[in-house]
Formats: structure tokens, C-alpha cells, sequence
């Protein structure tokens, strides 16, 4: 029994390793296209070829690239791809990691690069998770310790995305309760996979955190009412954003082959267009995160941005490439916060609370919202930003914001994500 126990332990140090590498691999590729691109702009503007254009060209063949992968050779390297980790854990879902593994790591490349507001979370997960099913096969081992390194490898891939370990442990935790075999060894093997992963990752990259901001002090505790409030808004927020995600997917569902390649190019070429003149409109969102926190921008220029970046995060998602919606929440959480930081500011001007507290308690609240996971929220971002005197405001406006869906009757977006699959491929 004990040498059982070390070779499970092993073997979740090896998938930390391998999840840890092929995260940072992938974190490293999409840098690597984005200089390359930069680098291609400046060419066609020195020869006085407009680079709106040649962007949007560029944008347009990398989306339809990743789109036509997944088509033909991987229809569930679509989107984020954590539902079919959740789907699989449940029985309901195959894993086919020998196509999963290129068309999602390639796919995710070109569509991350070609500026769509998607994120590289999701599919650092589904790569993780399907490693975990590529390790147990390999090792011939039964189908409940398959599952666990299946469980293990998503969670080592949000750890990787986010360099935050403890939250891809906590994640396993809350989102995948229902599907996850919970007992001492298990859980031992899933902590240990996040602990390597983000080691493995911190090697190659670097340690520095997701997102830099300054360290803030704990705001007043009379002031901790105002973050009850963020919660209620962004919780709104979050329960509109699930159900136009998933009115989107349902009316872009019935478009045929032509309709859908139209759709995606009118999409890849605005995308294209617009990340050369304002780029804080378009792409993951990391960016518009790290300028919003140093620059606060004014109330209107929030609610413009919000609202262009929550419209784009739909259309963007719905085109069926490979890419998740971690990243934009986080960045529609950071503009929400901010933005109620300037409604407070103009009631309570005597408030001492610094704008980058209201951004981050956004930035955990959406997120909670929306996956219905409020401590992973919590510890995601301060494991993200290093700034654990966040902890308290973060705590009120999360369980807040999960508390309005849950009032709701709104699912997870995930669970919401994997009824649609099911439901199209019972169709197919």
C-alpha cells in the first residue's frame, strides 16, 4: 500500500512538471507571436502600408486558422474546455488528448495573438487536465486514479496561467465538487501537481505576479460597506454575463458552415482593425488590468471600455476557437470596481479608500459571480496581485456577488457551458 502511495505522489510530481511546461511553453509562444506581429506592423508601416489593415489581415487568416483546427480535427478544443474536464470526470464527456493536445496549444496560439478577448486560462486547464488522461494511460492505471490525475492537470493548468497554486487546489475544491473523488490521497495528489506546476513555471518564466500593483493597506473597517454594495452590482453583472454568454452560443449554434465563416471573419477583422488604434479595446485583457490600476481613467472612458469589452467578450468566445473567459472577467471585474470607485467618490469624497482596492474586489467578484466559486476568487487574486491585505473587502464583495446568482437560480457557467455540449452533440 505505501509503494502504491509513492508512485501516485510520483507521478503527480511528473504531471505537475509536464503541465508546468507546457503552460509556460504556451504562455511563451503567444509572447513570442505578439513581438513578431509588432514586429510585422513596423515593417508595413515603414513601407507605408497601413497597419490597421495589414493587422486586421493578420488577425483574420490567425482566427481562421484556429477556427478551421478545431473544426476538422477537434471540435472540443473549442472555447475554454473546462466543461469537458468537468464532462469527462462525469462519464458524459470523452478525452481525446493525441488531437486535444496540438490543435489547443496551436489554436490557442493564433486566436490569443490575433487579439480576440479571449484568455489563456482555459485551455492551459484543458491541456493540464488532458495530460493528466495521456499520463494515466500510459501508466495503464484504473479509471477513479485516471480521474484524479485528469483533476489534478486542470488544476496544476490554473495554477500555471495564474502563477497561484493555491488557488488551482481551491478551484478543484468548488468547481469540480461534484465530479471529484475527494480523500486524503487525492487531494495530496492534486496539491502537490499545482505545487510543481507553478514551481516548474516560476523556472521558466519567472516568479513575478499575474498582475503587479502596489501593496495597499487594509481600507477602514466603516468603509467595508461599500464593497457589500461592489458585490451587488458586479453580481448583476455577472448574471447578465452568464445569460447573454450563453443566448450568444445559442444563436450562433444554428449558423451554417458560410454564415459562421462570415461571422468569424467580421469579427477577426474588427478585432484586427482596432488593436492597432485602441488596443486597450481588444485582447485578453491583462493589459487594460495592469494600465487601469496605474492610470485610472475617468467614468465615462470606464463605462465605454466595460461595455465594448463585455459585447466583445460574447462575440469573441462564440466563434468556437480555442480560448477561455478567466482573463476578460478579470479585466471587466477591474473596470466594474473602478468605476463604482468613482460613483462612492463622488458621495463620499471623505472615504479613504484607494481606487485599486475597488479593482481588485471587482476583479474577484466577477469572477466569483459567474463560476460560483467565491474562495477560489478570493485567493486567486491575492495570489495574483501579492497583496494579502486585500483579503477582507475581497471576502464581503465575493460571497456577496455569488450570493445575488445564487439568488437567481443561475448555474455556473461551467455546468451551463457543459449542458450546451451535451446538448449539441446528442444533436449531432
Amino acid at each position: 500500500m505505501r509503494e502504491k502511495v509513492i508512485v501516485v505522489y510520483l507521478l503527480a510530481i511528473l504531471l505537475g512538471i509536464l503541465t508546468g511546461f507546457v503552460g509556460s511553453a504556451f504562455q511563451i509562444t503567444i509572447q513570442w507571436l505578439d513581438n513578431l506581429i509588432v514586429l510585422l506592423l513596423d515593417y508595413a508601416g515603414k513601407h507605408h502600408l497601413s497597419r490597421a489593415l495589414f493587422s486586421a489581415g493578420l488577425s483574420l487568416i490567425m482566427a481562421l486558422i484556429a477556427w478551421l483546427l478545431v473544426r476538422k480535427y477537434a471540435p472540443e478544443a473549442a472555447g475554454s474546455g473546462i466543461q469537458e474536464i468537468e464532462g469527462k470526470l462525469l462519464h458524459v464527456r470523452p478525452i481525446f488528448w493525441r488531437r486535444l493536445l496540438p490543435v489547443k496549444f496551436i489554436g490557442g496560439v493564433l486566436a490569443i495573438s490575433a487579439k480576440l478577448v479571449l484568455g489563456r486560462e482555459g485551455p492551459t486547464i484543458q491541456m493540464g487536465g488532458n495530460l493528466g488522461a495521456m499520463l494515466g494511460e500510459w501508466c495503464q492505471l484504473k479509471q477513479h486514479r485516471c480521474n484524479t490525475l485528469i483533476t489534478a492537470g486542470a488544476a496544476a493548468g490554473l495554477a500555471t496561467a495564474f502563477n497561484a497554486p493555491l488557488a488551482g487546489v481551491l478551484f478543484v475544491i468548488e468547481e469540480m465538487r461534484n465530479e471529484f473523488n475527494f480523500n486524503f490521497t487525492n487531494f495530496k495528489m492534486v496539491a502537490i501537481c499545482c505545487v510543481m506546476a507553478t514551481i516548474t513555471t516560476q523556472f521558466i518564466v519567472g516568479s513575478a505576479p499575474a498582475i503587479p500593483m502596489a501593496v495597499s493597506n487594509m481600507p477602514p473597517l466603516n468603509t467595508l460597506w461599500l464593497f457589500f454594495i461592489v458585490g451587488i452590482v458586479i453580481g448583476l453583472t455577472g448574471l447578465a454575463f452568464n445569460k447573454l454568454l450563453i443566448f450568444t452560443l445559442t444563436l450562433t449554434d444554428k449558423l451554417s458552415y458560410s454564415y459562421r465563416f462570415l461571422y468569424i471573419t467580421l469579427i477577426a477583422l474588427t478585432v484586427g482593425y482596432l488593436s492597432v488604434y485602441y488596443s486597450e479595446l481588444v485582447g485578453g485583457g491583462y493589459e487594460i488590468i495592469e494600465k487601469s490600476l496605474i492610470m485610472f481613467p475617468g467614468f465615462k472612458t470606464l463605462a465605454v471600455l466595460i461595455v465594448i469589452r463585455f459585447l466583445a467578450t460574447m462575440l469573441c468566445y462564440s466563434t468556437g476557437v480555442p480560448g477561455g473567459i478567466f482573463a476578460p472577467m478579470l479585466a471587466l471585474g477591474t473596470l466594474l470596481g473602478l468605476a463604482c470607485f468613482h460613483i462612492f467618490s463622488q458621495f463620499f469624497p471623505e472615504m479613504n479608500v484607494e481606487p485599486g482596492m475597488f479593482a481588485v474586489a471587482g476583479m474577484g467578484a466577477l469572477f466569483s459571480a459567474t463560476v460560483r466559486a467565491p474562495i477560489t476568487g478570493i485567493i486567486l487574486v491575492v495570489e495574483m496581485t501579492q497583496n494579502y491585505s486585500l483579503i477582507l473587502p475581497l471576502m464581503v464583495s465575493c460571497l456577496t456577488s455569488t450570493t445575488v446568482v445564487q439568488l437567481a437560480k443561475n448555474a455556473p457557467i461551467y455546468t451551463q457551458l457543459l449542458h450546451r455540449t451535451l446538448r449539441l452533440s446528442s444533436i449531432k
